[in-house]
């Protein structure tokens, strides 16, 4: 089978439009250009989510791979109680997840007033936030969060997902996903903070 991932849909002005179930049905039915059609939507979104939870190109690479080829053999598995975009960024997640999951559980203790008891943000945002210096800085401390904190941020903040839409892609529930987004920011909050504290604002 080829690489679906790096293949882009053929359209011609012959070529109707179709919504999402005639193409998941066609596409049952072994028409890889339907399912091609049916995955470009989703692809960038789909990259960018894949590349800050893992880190890596390389591995989001494979992570996305993997992701398209599973998709395109568990078609009979999607039920349509969700965006088709959806379900296939779940299972890219969880390919995600199988890369970058460390041995035992990934845990991170945190208290509410995390954030609150360092350094202040200095008193041009606008120019710190814009930085490269920041811009990095932020990437690393993402990097760096537990896997489950890192996607639901990433689909939060990063993609800007609603609560439902985020909990729906990750398979977990809303108030769950709350739990993770709140942690997750406080984690970052908590790096920046010492990265400010390190010297960055005077």
């Amino acid at each position: 089978m080829r690489s679906f991932a790096n293949r882009r849909p053929e359209f011609s002005a012959r070529m109707p439009l179709m919504d999402e179930s005639e193409l998941v049905g066609q596409a049952r039915g072994g028409d890889q250009r339907a399912f091609a059609r049916l995955t470009e939507p989703c692809l960038p979104q789909l990259r960018r989510v894949l590349r800050r939870i893992t880190g890596n190109r390389d591995s989001a690479d494979d992570a996305l791979q993997e992701a398209m080829t599973r998709g395109w053999l568990n078609l009979s598995r999607f039920e349509g109680r969700s965006r088709f975009c959806t379900w296939l960024t779940r299972i890219g997640i969880n390919e995600a997840y199988n890369a970058v999951r460390a041995p035992g559980p990934q845990t991170l203790e945190l208290d509410d007033q995390v954030g609150e008891r360092i350094a202040a943000w200095g008193n041009r945002p606008d120019q710190v936030f814009e930085s490269r210096e920041f811009l990095a800085a932020l990437d690393a401390a993402l990097a760096a969060l537990p896997v489950d904190y890192r996607s639901a941020v990433v689909l939060r903040d990063v993609e800007g997902l609603s609560t439902a839409e985020a909990a729906q892609t990750l398979g977990i529930g809303e108030r769950a996903l709350k739990s993770r987004v709140h942690r997750g920011r406080m984690a970052l909050r908590a790096a920046l903070d010492i990265w400010f504290a390190s010297g960055y604002v005077s």
